[in-house]
């Protein structure tokens, strides 16, 4: 999830973005386990939408104005390991979470963004990132 202004990108988590969430997941399959509640909520974006909306705001000339890059697709972290896992891309399975401490997060979706700028995400969400909905 970004948040982005015509002036700079105000804000963005890198465990937020499809190809950088894969790595973290990596890591999190080969370890097998977490220590992490796995309800908490991640709100996502591809880095291929993320530049594209950036590119989207600057030229509508919005001035001032705050956006938010997400695809509408929040997931928990149980949801994006069993993505992952369903995926087949790792020989080995993450087995789950072990923690219950943490927030859940928020969901966020940015339809206002999309309708303002007349954009849309080529990646519509993690799991179609994945090949797993079409």
């Amino acid at each position: 999830m970004l948040f982005l202004r015509q002036e700079a990108v105000l804000s963005g988590w890198q465990d937020s973005i499809y190809p950088q969430l894969m790595n973290i997941s990596c890591s999190k399959v080969q370890k097998g386990s977490l220590d992490s509640r796995p309800d908490h909520i991640i709100n996502q974006i591809h880095y291929e939408d993320a530049a594209s909306l950036a590119i989207a705001i600057m030229k509508k000339r919005h001035r001032s104005h705050i956006f938010l890059g997400c695809d509408n697709k929040p997931l928990s972290r149980q949801e994006i390991m069993d993505s992952v896992n369903r995926s087949g891309k790792f020989d080995t399975k993450f087995q789950g979470f072990t923690g219950t401490d943490g927030p859940l997060g928020k969901r966020m979706e940015n339809s206002k963004t999309r309708s303002e700028i007349g954009w849309e995400p080529k990646y519509p969400s993690f799991s179609e990132f994945l090949g797993l909905d079409s």
